[in-house]
């Protein structure tokens, strides 16, 4: 291989010692690994490897520690990838070492991590799939990250409108944003701004004073 791209070489030169220094079991890139940085993951991000790790460890299901070549975390997404030669994977291994490679897999998915595994044949002869490849599955692990993060905010909704629900119940349809902020151990007007939300949702009416919104209605058809 001729000379790597200087963002490649320190990546790599940081790799390497942090390995010698910790004693990991593979101190140095291989081959193919090289190549994937060089003509995949170099001309798909320009270079930038702030978010790309090495030889990244694991625990397996039995607590044991394993590694992926490299894993992608970014956010709450991370995407493992694995470089598999064809001798290493497909050809002179024993029926339980094929069984072990098989669980290294699950014990990856089980973790949640989105596992992108591309042939060294691949990787060499047909880079620009293996980006598509790459940007599809960034692309699909965001939409499934906010969707989750969507779905999340959604129960945390539910859960306060419950609460302030209940509340009310407990005085007659009637709260007041003090009563609710001792209760729930926040501000008053973190309170409000709550309350705005429910009431232009149906649940609550606000009960005004002369100047001000002094407490809150619960609106009949959510009385039980």
């Amino acid at each position: 291989m001729e000379s790597l791209h200087p963002n490649i070489q320190k990546f790599v030169d940081n790799y390497e010692n942090e390995a010698k220094r910790k004693g990991y079991i593979r101190k140095k890139i291989g081959k193919y690994e090289l190549i994937f940085l060089e003509k995949v993951w170099g001309p798909l991000f320009d270079y930038d490897f702030e978010h790309l790790h090495i030889e990244h460890p694991f625990m397996d299901a039995k607590g044991g520690q394993r590694f992926i070549d490299f894993l992608y975390k970014c956010g709450s997404i991370r995407i493992a990838i694995e470089i598999d030669g064809f001798t290493t994977h497909a050809r002179n291994i024993s029926p339980k070492e094929f069984d072990d490679h098989l669980e290294r897999q699950n014990d990856l998915m089980e973790n949640g991590w989105y596992l992108l595994r591309f042939s060294a044949y691949r990787v060499e002869h047909f880079s620009r799939e293996c980006q598509d490849r790459i940007k599809k599955a960034i692309g699909f692990c965001w939409v499934q990250s906010y969707r989750n993060a969507t779905d999340m905010q959604t129960e945390m909704w539910n859960l306060r409108l419950n609460c302030v629900m209940e509340a009310a119940r407990n005085n007659f349809g009637k709260i007041k944003a003090s009563q609710l902020a001792a209760q729930l151990n926040t501000s008053n007007r973190t309170i409000h701004n709550w309350m705005k939300k429910f009431v232009k949702e149906g649940y609550f009416q606000e009960i005004r004073g002369k100047k001000n919104v002094i407490g809150y209605q619960l609106n009949q058809r959510h009385e039980r």
